[in-house]
This record gives structure tokens, C-alpha cells and sequence, in this order.
């Protein structure tokens, strides 16, 4: 059966969609919302400070569609206790929100999903994962402090208390890269995710001790420098090509043992 399509104006807003939605359905909060085969076609929120909660979403597709797009603490959006299995983001950013209590079991993501100044709070990723790039900046341009200061804030408290933010222990990425959440917030797999602190990252002589073909850690351990964060946590593609999966895989045994990255 193929999928319906449930928006397709390219000004259509989230909090539009949502409210028909729910009447139409005649479903009231907390009860969850269930969405199955469906396809969101430009589904635009641009810091309209929603709160999309109780919601699930199994084998769904999203294409060009962008939420809490916003330079605004206050107008940010709120999603928590949301679901989704096996769905697609395609040309699809997400921008500042609070993300809180969702579970992602497989998504596919196209070229990149790029995540920015989102704030995490027991949030699971698990399955086969696409590329995801979770910034630190909130917006892709405008790099001021009178921007970007409130959101720093607001991150640093949040995760100054909370048990954990990301569980990403049981994901196979296609790749993953992310900045602003210490690494001490994160579920891992002790196999193919590590942790490398700044401490350990200054250390001398490891780099010289790498194979030659180790090049790709290297490169996220100067980025971690260069940004002037503690820590960082380096993610092996297992949803990567073979060849290119067990090279990370192996150039991370390497940092282990050159003492480099965590659990050594």
C-alpha cells in the first residue's frame, strides 16, 4: 500500500498541522498519536515554541521539513515522548529544540541530518542510523554572542542536571559527529564508540605512533582541540561501507591502545 501524504504546502506550519490533526482524530494530550505509512511534506516550524509530544511514527517519511527554526531561546520548541521506527528524514534540519524521552529504532537520513544547539535529555537512538551532525551553534549563519550566549547557558545547565543525555550504545551509524554534549552523558558501546579527552588528546608522540592509513580520528581529535572542548566521542560507522567500517573500527583500536581514547 503506498504511503499517504499528509501535508504538501510548502508554508504549512507545524502548529497548523498539529491542531487539525488532533481534532480531526479526536484525540486529546497525553494520549499518544499514532502515524503509520505516512509521508510529511514541508512541514515548517520557525520558532513557533511548539510542544509536539505523545506522538509515534513507524515507517514514515519526512522530506524537507524543519522544526524550532529559530535564533530565539524562548521561541524554541519542545518535543518529548515521541517515537519513531524505521522512518526517513530527507532534506529535513532540525534547529534548537528540547528534545526529551524519544526513541528512534532506525532512521534513514539521506546525505546529512544536520542538528543544531538541540538540547538532549534521555534521548535513544538504536538500529541502522543515516549521517547525523549535532552542532553546537544554533544557527547556521549568525554566530553572535547576543545569539548564541543563551543557548550555551541553557545547555550547560541542563547538563549540569541530568543522569544522561544521548544512548546511542545500540546505533549503527552511516556516520555521526557531535559537539556541545559532554561526554559523560553519553550510552556507548564500548567497541566501536570511544571517548578522547583534551587531557589525553595533548599527550606526546601518539600521533606519530599511528598507521598511516589512521587518518579520520586524527582529524575529529584536532577539531576537538581546535573548539576548545573537553572531551568528544569518536563513533565508528557500522552502517558505513565494509572496508571503510573495520578500517575506524581498527584505527580506534589504536588509539585504545596508544592510550589515546577511553575505555583504553
Amino acid at each position: 500500500m503506498p504511503k499517504s501524504v499528509v501535508a504538501t504546502c510548502s508554508s504549512h506550519s507545524f502548529k497548523a498541522f498539529l491542531a487539525t490533526d488532533r481534532d480531526r482524530l479526536h484525540i486529546q494530550p497525553p494520549d499518544m498519536i499514532e502515524y503509520n505509512d505516512r509521508i510529511f511534506h514541508s512541514l515548517v516550524d520557525r520558532g513557533q515554541a511548539l510542544r509536539l509530544e505523545d506522538m509515534s511514527f513507524d515507517s514514515c517519511t519526512f522530506f524537507n521539513c524543519s522544526i524550532s527554526r529559530t535564533k530565539e531561546r524562548d521561541r524554541r520548541s519542545t518535543v518529548r515522548n515521541v517515537r519513531l521506527r524505521n522512518c526517513e528524514a530527507n532534506a529535513c534540519n532540525v534547529g534548537p529544540a528540547i528534545l526529551e524521552d524519544i526513541e528512534i529504532d532506525g532512521l534513514s537520513t539521506g546525505d546529512l541530518l544536520i542538528i543544531w544547539a538541540a538540547t538532549f535529555k534521555h534521548v535513544t537512538l538504536r538500529g541502522d542510523i543515516g549521517k547525523i551532525k549535532i552542532n553546537q551553534q544554533a544557527h547556521f549563519v549568525d554566530r553572535t554572542a547576543a545569539v548564541q550566549q543563551p543557548f550555551d547557558d541553557d545547555r550547560v545547565k541542563l547538563y549540569g542536571s541530568i543522569d544522561w543525555a544521548l544512548d546511542i550504545s545500540r546505533a549503527r551509524f552511516a556516520g555521526f559527529d557531535a559537539r556541545g554534549i559532554p561526554a559523560r552523558l553519553f550510552r556507548i558501546d564500548p567497541e566501536s564508540q570511544a571517548v578522547v579527552t583534551r587531557a589525553r588528546a595533548l599527550q606526546e608522540g601518539w600521533r606519530e605512533a599511528l598507521s598511516p592509513s589512521n587518518t579520520l580520528w586524527p582529524f575529529m581529535i584536532r577539531q576537538l582541540l581546535a573548539a576548545g572542548d573537553e572531551d568528544v566521542v569518536l563513533v565508528t560507522p557500522l552502517n558505513a561501507p565494509k572496508q571503510r567500517r573495520d578500517d575506524l573500527l581498527h584505527g580506534l583500536q589504536e588509539l585504545r591502545r596508544l592510550g589515546v581514547a577511553e575505555p583504553a
